[in-house]
């Protein structure tokens, strides 16, 4: 709001201006949160004149286009397509235009999700941006090869390559061309002393023979913008016309306004032959010692937070689509939200405090509206009384649950698929039970445990309640919890009752505690905390496994580079145990050790009881270990916090596993790229160029790779599986060991721009004192770990990553009359679908279509049968009442209009490069009637029509232009004669 009050509008407003006076001119503008901002406040006769400036490609609108420049470490693939579709469909509406250029030029490093599925994916035909590791732009400027094909997708190959471009110099001007800053003008008058036309022209010369000499072809371009100039458009054009007159008149270069699509046609044109990069440009490192993988983890509640939102914008689109409830501009709030926090100083923790607060409170608000618009659906199908959404639960925090000894939980399933699902209920009874009461459902287990608090002082919920059910595909049912009346219990005294495990009695072999299921077994040692083994009973594979919880302590010496928001920089490549430290943060003679908190009840109402233990590591870390019925994998609930700072150091908190006996991992670590394709990570290397580590700080540093959803580790006969329920930071240091940074407390400002240590806290009500204590953050987050076949390994993890994504939507409210148990049945069913693809958006569009994407959720060569080519029948998948699916039309990646034909489609990336092979780059298959075929790793959108053939208004005013004649960028394009 600040940005868009003191700058934002005004440099909208007079760059309009200035481009009606002189019809060279040309500006482009990015983010649709601000231009939509200012669009609404215009006039018709402003909207008039901009619809002619977009018209004539000087407004240019057509670059990057999405409702942010979103980050690309941190964000999930969905929340990135999201945010962009939206953008792009307001484009659509108000101007009829398609972005067609990428512009990503201030994330802090690339994935390989945004040069495939965020570029070609998206209909581009370039991307443009300006941070890569400086070792790798050194190379690159010396061998001509800033700009290149690039092909980060093994599964799609050269169908999902882009056109790159490395902006020379970074995004802004030249320096002495920034015309924002007072001093820099052109004085051209003869008469006065500091005239100095000829010295301008010299200048500028220089410069772009400079960029020619790094650039292949006759064409360079060079930005003439950057943060928040343009505020006074006059004082740059003004300028900017005649430095173009003046460097023309001289006649060694042809300077004029340009945009970026031209640039890119022109250097097509030119039929050059360009290289191919296969991998991504994670991470990003500005200088010695100074890589800037800490944001992978900073902020980490913030990062969760947003995973949530996002979850609850596509669980309650599902419900206005499967009950067409109509109701789904309740859910524009947190769209916007969900968009705004993708962005690349958002999601990525590199915010100032401040506007961290600000993000948690737009999406806080998206989600009351979201809550109202669920409760909409829920109205129209029956449910009279609302429902309430329970975000705290994970803290034992419920007012519906735990103020009501009877409630009813509504459980909507978000996967296209029957699953098995552990539910778990904040309560304050020792004794609880449910049953369905509408809907589809199998209750498989239940059981009561001690609910351990984020906050010792808070008083919170004593207990939690946890049940498995089974769910349909895409159901919704409506359970009821009856807790039986008995005397309450003090969580304090719980956890404070607990005592050392040691001495441990040997003969009774009581050093492990063991959790399984008939999947897994799991054995923890009581007096470390820490697992011994981990099995998968169904494979007949068993390993030695350890977890370590430790930090690294920031480094703080000299002038250079620090840890901060952005930068990771430890002081060593040594780790400390967190026990090392105390709550006081000075260590002393007597530290704390571990301690097994019994979170048994002992009333167990099932056999099939869910087991879980936990420990207290220190004063300040919990491990909570659970297996859960039907699960392949090992849950870990960590709690860390607050991270002591008394001793005046920063500290990098990380859990560590390590499986260096049973898994020879070849200095590799495989890590997702945005929840999507995975990125095989070599130990100190980077595949195009010599990467240069100067100790052992650098060493760790530079080998931390951003985690969206998963990471393993892998020899030829086994595979170590982690998946974790927000992005963060995860390296593979030493053979077999895998480790993932989750908190960070810091004392030192990195220099990046943010201006403030990330030193998060919060303010917690002491019960006992009936007063706010501050503190540091206290951050709970979940583990999911497995052991599998190298063969099978991709299957659970695939598995894993998609359900723990897709949680079920679990809503509470009390319990009310059987009067509307029969509620109304869905509009919609979809039937199972093929293990191998999701069911990534589904939203309506109409009363009888609905947009859908489908991803296909394996990439090549990671399951012998499951990375196959997919079939999908929407007529098969998707059944409505009294109607067929009459109409499939495959869409643009994000929803704006009909895919163009796949002739017309590939030639618009018709490139030369210097490997022509990189695997078969199998082509998107057309719709066949109903049918659809999907290829490794595929995403893709469709229009499904139902009952009779139907066309919506809004759809046939979709053209199938290229958009190619629209432009606009402030860019000058210097032609090296």
């Amino acid at each position: 709001d600040q940005y868009y009050m003191e700058k934002v509008q005004y440099i909208l407003d007079t760059a309009v201006e200035e481009l009606v006076r002189n019809p060279d001119r040309q500006f482009m503008f990015v983010e649709q949160s601000f231009f939509q901002r200012w669009w609404h406040q215009q006039g018709s006769e402003v909207r008039g004149i901009v619809k002619q400036l977009v018209k004539e490609g000087r407004l240019d609108l057509t670059v990057n286009g999405g409702w942010c420049m979103h980050d690309e470490a941190t964000p999930h693939y969905i929340a990135m397509v999201d945010q962009t579709a939206y953008g792009h469909q307001l484009l659509m509406d108000e101007f009829g235009i398609s972005p067609r250029i990428g512009w990503q030029i201030d994330p802090f490093g690339h994935s390989a999700t945004q040069g495939s599925l965020l570029s070609q994916g998206v209909g581009f035909d370039a991307l443009y941006f300006a941070r890569i590791d400086y070792q790798d732009y050194g190379q690159r400027i010396k061998t001509k090869d800033l700009e290149f094909i690039w092909r980060p997708s093994k599964s799609r190959g050269k169908e999902s390559q882009v056109f790159t471009g490395e902006i020379i110099d970074h995004y802004c001007p030249p320096r002495h061309f920034s015309y924002g800053n007072i001093g820099n003008e052109i004085q051209d008058d003869a008469d006065l002393h500091d005239y100095d036309v000829c010295g301008e022209v010299d200048q500028f010369v220089q410069n772009a023979q400079m960029r020619g000499s790094a650039t292949k072809g006759h064409h360079v371009f060079i930005p003439m913008g950057c943060d928040f100039e343009y505020d006074n458009s006059l004082r740059w054009f003004k300028n900017m016309d005649k430095l173009i007159h003046y460097v023309n008149q001289d006649d060694r270069l042809n300077v004029l306004y340009s945009n970026l699509s031209y640039y890119t046609d022109v250097k097509r044109a030119e039929g050059l032959t360009w290289s191919v990069k296969t991998d991504d440009f994670m991470p990003y490192a500005s200088a010695d010692h100074d890589y800037w993988s800490g944001f992978f983890t900073s902020r980490p509640t913030l990062k969760r937070f947003a995973r949530v939102a996002n979850i609850l914008l596509q669980q309650v689109r599902q419900l206005d689509a499967v009950y067409q409830s109509h109701h789904s501009t309740e859910l524009v709030s947190l769209q916007r939200a969900v968009g705004l926090v993708q962005h690349h100083d958002g999601l990525s923790g590199t915010e100032k405090q401040s506007v961290a607060y600000d993000y948690a409170l737009r999406l806080n608000d998206g989600i009351i509206d979201a809550e109202k618009e669920m409760n909409e659906v829920l109205f129209v199908i029956g449910e009279k009384e609302p429902f309430r959404f329970c975000l705290m639960a994970n803290t034992s925090v419920c007012d519906v649950s735990t103020q009501n000894d009877e409630f009813d939980v509504l459980i909507h399933n978000a996967l296209a698929r029957t699953s098995v699902e552990t539910i778990s209920i904040p309560i304050t009874h020792k004794t609880a039970e449910v049953q369905v009461v509408t809907g589809d459902a199998t209750v498989r287990s239940q059981d009561v445990f001690v609910a351990l608090p984020v906050h010792p002082e808070t008083q919170v919920a004593p207990y939690s309640f946890v049940f498995s059910v089974e769910l349909k595909p895409l159901s919704t049912v409506r359970l009821l919890v009856k807790q039986k009346t008995t005397d309450g219990v003090d969580v304090d005294d719980i956890l404070h009752s607990t005592t050392d495990v040691a001495p441990i009695d040997d003969s009774e072999g009581s050093e492990v505690v063991v959790l399984e299921n008939h999947l897994i077994r799991a054995e923890i040692n009581k007096a470390t905390g820490s697992i011994t083994k981990l099995a998968n009973k169904k494979k007949n594979i068993q390993i030695p496994l350890s977890l370590d919880v430790a930090y690294y302590q920031a480094f703080q010496g000299g002038n250079g580079a620090r840890s901060g928001a952005y930068a990771f920089r430890p002081d060593s490549n040594k780790t400390y145990p967190v026990t090392n430290a105390t709550s006081d943060g000075i260590p002393t003679g007597s530290l704390p050790g571990v301690k097994m908190i019994d979170l048994q009840t002992g009333d167990s109402t099932d056999s099939k009881s869910v087991p879980r233990v936990a420990f207290k590591i220190g004063s300040w870390v919990t491990l909570e270990y659970r297996v859960n019925e039907d699960d392949e994998f090992l849950e870990i609930e960590w709690t860390v916090g607050s991270i002591p700072i008394k001793d005046n150091k920063g500290k990098e908190v990380i859990l560590r596993f390590d499986a260096r006996d049973s898994i020879k991992s070849a200095s590799k670590i495989y890590t997702d790229s945005n929840a999507l394709e995975f990125m095989e990570r070599v130990r100190n290397h980077r595949d195009t160029w010599n990467l240069t580590l100067h100790n052992n700080q650098d060493a760790v540093a530079a080998n931390y790779f951003p985690i969206t959803t998963g990471a393993y580790i892998k020899d030829t006969n086994r595979q170590l599986n982690l998946v974790t329920d927000r992005a963060q930071g995860a390296a593979s240091l030493a053979d077999g060991q895998l480790e993932v940074m989750v908190h960070r407390r810091l004392l030192d400002d990195d220099g990046k721009g943010v201006g403030e240590h990330l030193n998060e806290t919060e303010s917690v009500y002491d019960s006992a004192t009936k007063t706010q204590v501050t503190k540091g953050l206290v951050v709970r987050g979940n583990f999911f770990i497995n052991v599998d076949s190298a063969e099978d390994g991709m299957r659970s993890l695939r598995s894993k990553m998609e359900s723990q994504f897709f949680r079920p939507l679990t809503v509470f409210r009390k319990a009310v009359t059987s009067a509307d148990e029969q509620a109304k049945l869905p509009w919609l069913t979809v039937n199972e679908f093929p293990p191998n693809v999701g069911l990534t958006t589904m939203q309506e569009l109409s009363k009888q279509c609905l947009m859908v994407r489908l991803s296909h959720l394996y990439a090549v060569d990671e399951h012998a049968t499951l990375s196959q080519p997919a079939t999908v029948d929407f007529s098969k998948l998707f059944t409505v009442k009294n109607a067929v699916v009459s109409e499939v039309t495959e869409l643009t990646l994000t929803g704006t209009k009909p895919l163009p034909s796949s002739s017309a489609e590939s030639s618009r990336f018709l490139w030369k490069t210097t490997d022509e092979s990189n695997g078969a780059s199998p082509r998107s298959l057309p719709v066949k009637g109903t049918s659809v075929v999907l290829q490794a790793i595929e995403v893709r959108a469709f229009r499904l029509c139902f009952g009779k053939s139907f066309v919506d208004a809004d759809v046939e005013s979709w053209d199938d232009e290229e958009g190619d004649s629209i432009g606009g960028a402030l860019l000058d394009l210097a032609e090296i004669i």
